[in-house]
């Protein structure tokens, strides 16, 4: 019986029940989408990582190229390890046709006599032409399959490569099936010997693969020389893991905001649903039902809605982490040179947490109105007007539990110094807190409201304000989501304006240089390096005032990947170094005398401070530097360290320089664009035989503005759904006011009400309510941004980020607000005004 007075509900209210689904599904969406953005991201990395490491425990690594001499003294231990030794690099490949740009792909030398103990079934050849003749005479690799189709390529067809030693050519001998491996696609496998060639790596390797026991651990470390090191293959595995931890761990906190939206909806629609068959109840349980069991009915009737929707939300979130994949992995592709092939995991068990989680949710937000329709006496369901009055009373009393909130938040922000889980209960605690205030904040404005109106005349501009405060239990809620909606959007916004602008001032004083020389890069992260000769040549052209060369070598801290980087570092190149704290001079002086310098997220990463000794593995064995200086930097994640190019030639032997910053000597008091321009042009004319890429300081400003701005799409997207989930909550909560009120309908025409006046009511009513909500949203969301910015940032990051209120965000996000309360009441509005009433009044 019961089902079926709901089955007849539903069916006279059809939009009530694809409101509820779609505002369930929707929030369910962007949390699938972000977690199975992020764990595929995650699984590609990890799938791209496994062709390398195979079968190992264990590999032999070091940050520059390894001896070959390693590995044969390895090789002739009695111990007879199993091992393998390897060389991998970045290379681009080039279409047959050169009609658009490369293809980023893994080259990857092996030997193949030892291979097999390591990938046993690792690839399978759908086209070959190989023989030990044909390794005699040419250059071969095998590519796979996907990419040759993709380039245009087939067997004994040659592809032109661009490697860090300029460009290359190999035969493709064999075709690698990876239809069912895309751990093979967008890898090159070539002998180990013509891989060295091809690299001109004469006598080195890259790293030695081994299988390992526990107990055979130090015996293998005992005979690596300093600035080797040996490394388990699960630590490699999980470094990569994290290179994108905190960012994704952002992306999901923040898309738990949509979820928290839909839940608000999931109350509102739930609470509506049952106020329009509290009669039908009220029947029943006059008939003898039992409150207990209309409550697990009720609860019942949620889950399966809430399944429903929660499963097309994880399809819906699938469809978006498709897209949002190609994007992600783009980007690090750009920015960090790793190529990995998009492969979208879609595990059963994250799938059903996805529905659990917005099955639980829903239940979660519809506990209480089941409860209470459980609870009340036949005779208080039939008086909808006690209700109202006791919601009133209840909201009076939230603000103290509001201010509750706000204390544990407080408390957790004042407290709390590393966890980001509890900033996300600050910030949780900070929204329900804000939530819990807004009606009675809407009772009371619409209060005064209606006492500032009184001298107007028209009953209508009275009646738009009491009614908001009459109808709370169904207003409130829906202004809620659009508060909270509202104020993730000004908080979302500020956080990335602030980050923007932070990052801008930052890469304008760094890029002080006038010119930036490099040798051309055609493979992201890798670069040439610059010859002391081409410096030299560099040096003796006229207008150069003074010139700063960059190196850099790869460290290991505490499990961790570092770059430690070294200059002469002129004075014009200190005011591009801002530190946390101490006398710049101070610490300039003790960077000369052989110190160092650290970034601040290395320095919040290990926890570093000033005046430490912080222990490098160098060539020459482990080394203490004294800190001298902690700087500001958003380069890197995991960090970078600085010294004096005399200490790394001291410790590191030489390195060669990547890049050449150049000072030119100012023409009037500054560097005019007609001077770089001629500069350049000189640049060209004397070092024509030279493959040099000449960067402008602004060319580089732009270019990251651009990456920064990619970076942040998907908070955009997360911003719109949130607004989209708000707008439906608007539209539920009027849709079920105005079928409500349908008995009135006929008051208000007798009374002599027109059509145009009743939609001025709801249409006043609705912005109204969107006026007050973006109102309180705006600090609100201010506050929220500070956090984002101050806090989390931090902590994820280790970037100290000053937090600046953007003024021009305030007026959007108010038009955001009556925009969306404006469009969610005009059709209800229509239909409100088309009513023919039911004379219950007569």
């Amino acid at each position: 019986m019961l089902a079926r007075a709901s089955l007849r509900h539903f069916s006279q209210h059809p939009w009530q029940l694809v409101l509820l689904l779609l505002g369930i599904m929707l929030g369910v969406a962007v949390v699938a989408a972000i977690a199975i953005t992020s764990d595929s991201a995650r699984h590609s990395f990890l799938l791209a990582e496994k062709q390398i490491y195979g079968e190992a425990t264990h590999r032999v690594v070091a940050d520059r190229p390894i001896d070959q001499a390693l590995y044969t003294r390895l090789q002739r231990h009695p111990a007879d390890w199993p091992m393998a030794p390897q060389i991998h690099s970045r290379v681009r490949a080039m279409p047959a046709d050169h009609s658009r740009g490369g293809m980023l792909l893994r080259l990857l030398g092996v030997d193949p006599l030892r291979e097999s103990t390591f990938r046993p079934n690792g690839a399978q050849l759908v086209q070959a032409d190989l023989g030990f003749s044909r390794l005699q005479q040419d250059r071969v690799a095998l590519l796979s399959a996907s990419v040759a189709t993709e380039l245009g390529l087939k067997t004994n067809d040659r592809l032109s490569l661009s490697t860090t030693h300029g460009p290359a050519e190999v035969r493709i001998a064999g075709l690698l099936d990876d239809q069912d491996k895309p751990q093979l696609r967008n890898l090159l496998l070539m002998d180990i010997g013509q891989a060295q060639q091809l690299l001109r790596l004469d006598s080195q390797i890259s790293s030695i693969d081994l299988k390992l026991r526990d107990n055979e651990r130090e015996a293998v470390r005992a005979l690596l020389p300093p600035a080797v090191r040996l490394e388990a293959t699960a630590l490699s595995d999980a470094r990569d893991a994290r290179l994108t931890q905190s960012f994704f761990f952002n992306l999901r906190a923040l898309s738990l905001l949509a979820l928290v939206i839909g839940l608000f909806l999931v109350f509102n629609s739930v609470w509506f649903s049952l106020q329009q068959r509290q009669p039908v109840y009220a029947q029943f349980r006059a008939l003898g039902l039992e409150g207990a069991v209309l409550q697990r009915y009720l609860l019942l009737e949620v889950t399966l809605i809430a399944t429903i929707a929660s499963c097309a939300g994880v399809i819906l979130g699938a469809v978006l982490a498709s897209s949002l994949l190609e994007r992600v992995l783009g980007s690090v592709a750009e920015l960090y040179g790793t190529r990995a092939v998009p492969d979208l995991l879609l595990e059963g068990k994250q799938l059903l947490l996805m529905v659990i989680t917005g099955v639980g949710g829903s239940l979660l937000a519809a506990a209480w109105p089941c409860y209470r329709i459980g609870r009340t006496p036949p005779r208080g369901l039939m008086q909808l007007s006690q209700q109202e009055y006791q919601l009133q009373g209840l909201s009076a009393r939230s603000g103290w539990i509001a201010g509750l909130l706000l204390l544990v938040a407080l408390m957790i922000l004042l407290l709390s110094e590393q966890s980001l889980m509890l900033i996300y209960l600050a910030v949780t605690a900070l929204l329900l807190a804000g939530a819990l205030i807004l009606p009675l904040l809407l009772r009371c404005l619409a209060q005064l409201l209606a006492r500032a109106l009184q001298s107007l005349g028209h009953p209508l501009w009275q009646m738009i304000p009491r009614d908001i405060s009459r109808s709370l239990s169904r207003t409130g809620i829906a202004a809620m989501a659009l508060m909270i909606a509202v104020a993730a959007t000004v908080g979302m916004s500020s956080m990335v304006g602030s980050f923007r602008q932070s990052v801008q001032l930052w890469l304008e004083a760094r890029l002080n240089a006038d010119l930036y020389v490099t040798q051309q890069q055609d493979i992201p992260g890798q670069r040439g390096g610059l010859s002391a000769q081409l410096i030299g040549q560099l040096e003796a052209l006229p207008g150069i005032a003074t010139r700063a060369s960059l190196s850099r070598v790869k460290l290991q801290l505490q499990g961790q990947a570092a770059w430690l980087y070294a200059s002469e570092f002129p004075s014009p190149m200190h005011s591009a170094y801002r530190f946390r704290r101490g006398e710049d001079a101070q610490i300039w002086q003790q960077l000369a005398q052989g110190a160092v310098v650290i970034s601040e997220p290395l320095a919040s990463r290990l926890q570093l401070k000033e005046g430490q000794a912080l222990l490098l593995n160098t060539p020459q064995g482990a080394q203490s530097f004294l800190i001298a200086g902690v700087y500001y930097d958003f380069g890197s994640i995991g960090g970078r360290l600085m010294m004096t190019r005399a200490s790394l030639q001291r410790f590191w032997g030489e390195v060669k320089p990547y890049s050449l910053a150049l000072y030119l000597q100012p023409e009037d008091g500054r560097v005019s664009s007609r001077q770089l321009e001629a500069f350049r042009g000189l640049i060209q004319q004397r070092l024509i035989d030279e493959d040099l890429q000449l960067i402008e300081a602004q060319q580089i400003l732009q270019r990251s503005i651009e990456v920064f701005e990619r970076t942040f799409l998907v908070t955009d997207l997360l911003r719109l759904m949130t607004v989209l989930v708000a707008f439906i909550g608007i539209l539920s909560s009027l849709m079920a006011l105005q079928l409500s009120r349908q008995h009135e309908v006929s008051l208000l025409k007798a009374l002599g009400f027109s059509r145009r006046e009743l939609i001025a009511l709801l249409l006043g009513q609705s912005l109204l309510l969107g006026l007050i909500a973006g109102l309180f949203a705006i600090p609100l969301g201010e506050l929220l941004g500070w956090i984002l910015t101050e806090e989390v940032q931090l902590r994820a990051f280790g970037w100290s980020i000053p937090y600046l209120i953007d003024w021009q965000n305030w007026p959007g996000a108010l038009g955001l607000a009556l925009l969306a309360a404006l469009l969610a009441s005009i059709w209800p509005a229509w239909r409100f005004a088309r009513l023919r009433g039911i004379r219950r009044w007569e």
